[in-house]
Parts: C-alpha cells; structure tokens; sequence
C-alpha cells in the first residue's frame, strides 16, 4: 500500500467512514516495519487493536458463559428467594411489634385516678350485665314457647283420652 492511499485511508477513518476491511488493510500496513516517520505515531493505535484481537478469555470464564441457562435461572429463583424471605421475616416481627404495641396501649393505664377507673368498670359491667338480661330473657320465653301445651295435640291430652 502507497503512503498517499494511507493518509487517504487515514483521513476517511478518523471521519468514520471507512469499512471494515479498510480497518484491517489499515492494521496490516501499520504492524508492518518499513512505516514513513510522520505515520509512526499511528502505529500504537492500530496495534492495539490487533493485540486486543489476540487476547483470549479463560477457560473459567468461557465455563461460566456457556454455563446452561436453567443453572442462571437457579441462581436468580435462589436469590429471589432469599429476598422473599427475609421480606417474610421483616414483615412478621413488624406486625409482632405493632400488635404489641397496640396490646400494650389496650392494657395501658389510661385513668389519672383509681375513682374514674372504678367508675369506669361499674359501666362496662352494667352494661354487660343488661345484655345478659336481655338474653336470659329472651331464651326464657322461647323455652316457655317449646313448653307450652297447644289444644288437643298435646301428648297429656292423648295419654288421658287413652285411659278413659
């Protein structure tokens, strides 16, 4: 290759419009030895290149590329998981401590004095014992209903026409 067709080639690779084969004329030329003194400084760049080409990747990295894809997807599902996990976890031990919480504000001393806290109790037992009242009162005459004896079809009734 000429030095004229070079620094053409040259000029068309730094605007980027060269191929790839020009790229690679290009490497040939300058791994070369016989190179002009003002293209000498273009050397390092273009063998760089070529010495990057020459590089090859270790057989442990090759295995760990070509690893299958299900062993990735193992590797990913056992991270997620992990998170979930530890998600689950957090989430627990935070309800625990919020009901805790809540427990502790329940059974927490609200009354400033023991009087408000007896009158307090008095209420909530009258009014328990209302609602048991009311029930007790209720189921009384329902068993008074199932009791009560209905005309003739009353079994002391037959038992008494039996007899006669």
């Amino acid at each position: 290759m000429k030095e004229e067709q070079v620094k053409q080639l040259l000029e068309r690779y730094w605007m980027c419009e060269t191929s790839l084969d020009e790229e690679l004329a290009l490497q040939r030329f300058f791994s070369g030895d016989n190179l002009p003194e003002e293209l000498k400084i273009y050397q390092p760049l273009f063998l760089r290149n070529s010495k990057q080409l020459e590089i090859k990747a270790s057989k442990k990295l090759w295995n760990k590329i070509n690893r299958p894809l299900r062993m990735q997807f193992y590797q990913a599902l056992q991270a997620a998981a992990s998170v979930l996990i530890l998600l689950t976890i957090g989430i627990g031990f935070y309800t625990h401590y919020q009901q805790e919480k809540q427990m502790d504000k329940l059974f927490s001393d609200t009354y400033s004095t023991p009087e408000e806290a007896a009158k307090e109790t008095e209420q909530i037992v009258a009014r328990v014992s209302g609602v048991l009242k009311l029930i007790q009162e209720k189921n009384m005459a329902k068993m008074q209903d199932s009791i009560s004896i209905k005309g003739s079809d009353s079994i002391f009734e037959k038992g008494i026409e039996l007899k006669k």
